[in-house]
């Protein structure tokens, strides 16, 4: 290293103890340094040390059908989410193709259990299903706001996404349920949030824009964040995907309680020398993934119908309910909506 370089970085750090003790001083000095693009001595831009929290989010992409992927890809951050919507490869990408995030953190697996980061001061909303009138007012509403990090049009068009800066106080354990309790914070224009954007590990589509609007300096929400009732011990609370209104609830147990019996009833009457284990899987896929989005029967209940027909079929054969247990462990770690499975054959759809 030259002595003229020698001499520049002990400059630059001289310059910035100096800025670091201004700073303190007067905390306005961080808008002149955005404001201005002050720089050191050397030649660097001085940091606009503004954004106190850089969030962080597990990208999903597999480059085919990317809606039954569980597994991450990479992390990144909001800065380079900002980019992947700008990205001309989202132009006219399917939406089953296209990559999502979970915005409320990291995970390992697209699961609550699998949670390793977790961003505490954000909000993600989803609006859909809107009139162009309702889009129109909800995204210049939201443009507006200063608590807004980022807001663009959804991939459907007719639907809105919002990341919201918020010192909520809610914890990963907390958050569905503290979010839904404060849910007429974001009813606009006669229009309601998806609940389900609100569970921990939801999904979160990148749209395309050549133009989000993107407030890395967002302040949190100024509004006071109730706190949720505590759930009965009685009351089977739901803690992954939620069905998306109340009204729907009935006929999503309905619908699952029939597909529980049919599938039972099923494996009971199954011969004994036929294959068994991949059936059994099979049928494990069909329920676990969506046990959680209904109150009609709890896990317990599942595991212990389950447990009953394999001792059963299998003469007391306590390996073969081990066997059984891992493969609802596997089963388990996915995740499927049972919204859509019901509508795929619905007439009337939810």
């Amino acid at each position: 290293m030259n002595r003229h370089k020698q001499d520049r970085d002990s400059i630059a750090l001289s310059d910035r103890s100096l800025i670091d003790k201004m700073k303190a001083e007067n905390p306005k000095l961080n808008e002149l340094i955005s404001t201005f693009d002050l720089e050191f001595q050397n030649g660097d831009i001085i940091p606009d040390t503004r954004i106190q929290n850089e969030y962080r989010f597990s990208l999903f992409y597999n480059g085919k059908d990317n809606t039954k992927n569980t597994i991450p890809r990479k992390e990144i951050n909001l800065s380079e989410l900002v980019q992947i919507i700008q990205s001309d490869k989202l132009k006219n990408l399917p939406k089953k193709e296209r990559p999502y995030i979970t915005p409320y953190g990291t995970f390992t697996k697209r699961n609550n259990d699998s949670l390793v980061y977790f961003n505490n001061d954000i909000i993600c909303l989803d609006y859909d299903k809107l009139r162009h009138y309702q889009r129109v007012y909800i995204l210049d509403y939201w443009v507006h706001q200063e608590c807004t990090l980022l807001c663009v049009v959804s991939p459907s068009g007719n639907g809105l996404k919002v990341l919201l800066k918020a010192e909520h106080g809610f914890n990963p354990e907390t958050l569905y349920n503290g979010l839904k309790t404060n849910s007429e914070l974001f009813g606009i224009c006669r229009s309601e949030v998806d609940l389900m954007q609100f569970v921990l590990c939801q999904p979160m589509f990148i749209p395309y824009s050549e133009n989000p609007y993107f407030n890395p300096h967002a302040e949190p929400m100024k509004v006071h964040f109730k706190q949720p009732l505590e759930a009965s011990a009685s009351v089977p609370v739901i803690d992954e995907i939620k069905v998306q209104e109340t009204k729907n609830l009935n006929r999503v147990n309905r619908f699952f309680l029939n597909r529980v019996n049919m599938l039972l009833d099923n494996l009971k009457q199954r011969p004994r020398n036929t294959g068994t284990h991949a059936y059994i899987y099979s049928i494990l896929m069909r329920l676990y993934p969506y046990l959680n989005q209904q109150t009609a029967i709890q896990e317990h209940e599942l595991t212990n119908q389950l447990e009953s027909i394999i001792s059963a079929r299998y003469n007391g054969d306590k390996s073969q309910v081990k066997a059984l247990h891992r493969s609802i462990a596997k089963a388990k770690e996915h995740q499927l909506n049972l919204i859509e499975l019901i509508n795929q054959t619905a007439k009337v759809k939810i």
